[in-house]
């Protein structure tokens, strides 16, 4: 909206709201202008952010739970196997807190043009009636939307037939050709799963190294920019992904966006690029390694079922989930994690130009908002999709008024795809709300998660 802003065009919101709050506010605040519905029910009330902990659930259930972790900050291991916050995530989690909340103040009083402590009062208030917003000059009038239509002149143009005027235009632009590449949900290794129960929207290291392949092949195509929203997962397809980077890397411009989050594998498989470019608020970092491994055996005898395993080999049943694993099968695990470790801040170190000591000292599983990571070296700059594109310009050596072609690799969307799988980009998914979207995340890791893999995993951080 700011970007829009810059254009000289007004932007005006229309808030219609039966219990909105925060982010619709925030969003609001960007614009010149916002009118609020009379009887809309909104609470701008400040941030907060609530943590799970199932630690005292699988003795009730009778399942084994083994988890470890490198390092401390790698709270995707607490969830599971504490009963309460740890002391590092408390701190970690509070400074990103302290960090977003800082944003959100600034970002609505710069929007609002108005001093910052101003807009901490209005959060302390927590409004819930239109009048108290429009008392303390947080909206600019109570209207319904005909008189916000009559205030700004001219025809109303409704979202879809935007859509389609949007879809319908066949432009082709000048300049140097930019492939965009979208790498979006959990990492996994191999090709995408298939059917019509399957999650298309994850990132398969298989697919995804051919596409950046195929633009390193290209020759018409000038740079790259890989657009992250992931928070990890498989530890080996992550670094395939970066190895792919590399190499695409050596002959073009990389230039990593990141979305929501680019942590963990998320930010293994952007570490390596030319330059990235994060959002203020992005969450990032999660430099660190976790793996869990529950066993079934209790339970499956408790409900009446015995099993009998029989094999050649001292580790023949390694990682079996009938027991638990035993001392010498915890030392080859937790050795496995740590050259892991270290293979990631090996990656880090040689992207972002860091001493493997640095980097461990960043690293640890902490995680990261875009402002802060900025300030430690782990991205370039703070900007969305636009600033990206500048970046490729400046990579490229072009002016900044220099028009580009972005090509997109989306496929049509076809019904026989959606019902066979066949879709490498959800798009069902971008009408799910970020709290669905959390939840359908975490129910579809368990269909691709192998008891005992290593994972470069974040647990999801979700601020209300």
């Amino acid at each position: 909206l700011r970007y829009k802003k810059k254009t000289g065009k007004p932007v005006f919101a229309y808030l219609e709201l039966e219990g909105g709050g925060n982010l619709e506010y925030y969003l609001a605040s960007a614009c010149d202008k916002i009118y609020l519905s009379p009887a809309s029910s909104i609470l701008l009330n400040g941030l907060a952010s609530t943590s799970v902990y199932l630690g005292g659930l699988w003795p009730k259930i009778y399942i084994d739970m083994q988890v470890d972790k490198i390092k401390e900050y790698k709270t995707f291991g607490d969830m599971i196997a504490n009963k309460e916050m740890s002391e590092a995530e408390r701190e970690m989690k509070n400074a990103i807190l302290d960090s977003l909340f800082d944003q959100f103040l600034s970002d609505i009083a710069s929007g609002r043009m108005v001093d910052k402590t101003k807009v901490k009062g209005w959060v302390d208030a927590a409004w819930t009636d239109s009048q108290s917003f429009l008392d303390a000059g947080a909206v600019d009038g109570i209207v319904y939307l005909d008189d916000v239509v009559k205030k700004i002149g001219g025809d109303l143009v409704t979202e879809e037939k935007f859509n389609s005027l949007i879809s319908a235009r066949k432009v082709k632009l000048p300049g140097k050709r930019v492939a965009v590449i979208f790498a979006a949900g959990n990492i996994i290794a191999g090709d995408a799963p298939t059917g019509p129960f399957s999650n298309n929207s994850v990132i398969a290291s298989n697919p995804m190294v051919k596409k950046l392949e195929k633009a390193l092949e290209d020759k018409s195509i000038e740079a790259v920019i890989i657009r992250v929203d992931s928070g990890g997962g498989s530890a080996l397809a992550s670094d395939l992904i970066w190895d792919a980077t590399q190499r695409l890397k050596a002959k073009k411009p990389v230039v990593v966006s990141m979305s929501d989050v680019a942590a963990s594998g998320g930010y293994y498989i952007a570490c390596g690029a030319s330059s990235i470019v994060a959002q203020p608020a992005t969450i990032t970092g999660s430099i660190g390694i976790v793996t869990a491994h529950p066993s079934v055996g209790r339970l499956l005898s408790k409900i009446g079922i015995n099993t009998t395993t029989l094999g050649r080999g001292e580790f023949a049943d390694f990682g079996t989930m009938l027991r638990p694993m035993n001392e010498a099968e915890l030392k080859k695990t937790h050795n496995s994690l740590v050259s892991l470790y270290n293979l990631f801040i090996k990656r880090v170190g040689q992207g972002r130009k860091l001493s493997n000591e640095r980097v461990n000292e960043i690293g640890r599983g902490r995680v990261w908002t875009g402002v802060q990571a900025k300030e430690i070296g782990l991205v370039d700059q703070l900007g969305g999709f636009e600033e990206a594109i500048d970046e490729v310009k400046r990579l490229l050596n072009l002016g900044a008024d220099a028009e580009i072609s972005l090509v997109y690799g989306h496929e049509r969307v076809t019904l026989w795809k959606l019902l066979t799988g066949r879709v490498e980009e959800s798009v069902v998914e971008r009408s799910l709300t970020r709290t669905e979207l959390e939840l359908v995340r975490e129910l579809r890791l368990q269909g691709m998660w192998e008891p005992g893999q290593p994972l470069a995993l974040m647990d999801s951080f979700q601020v209300r």
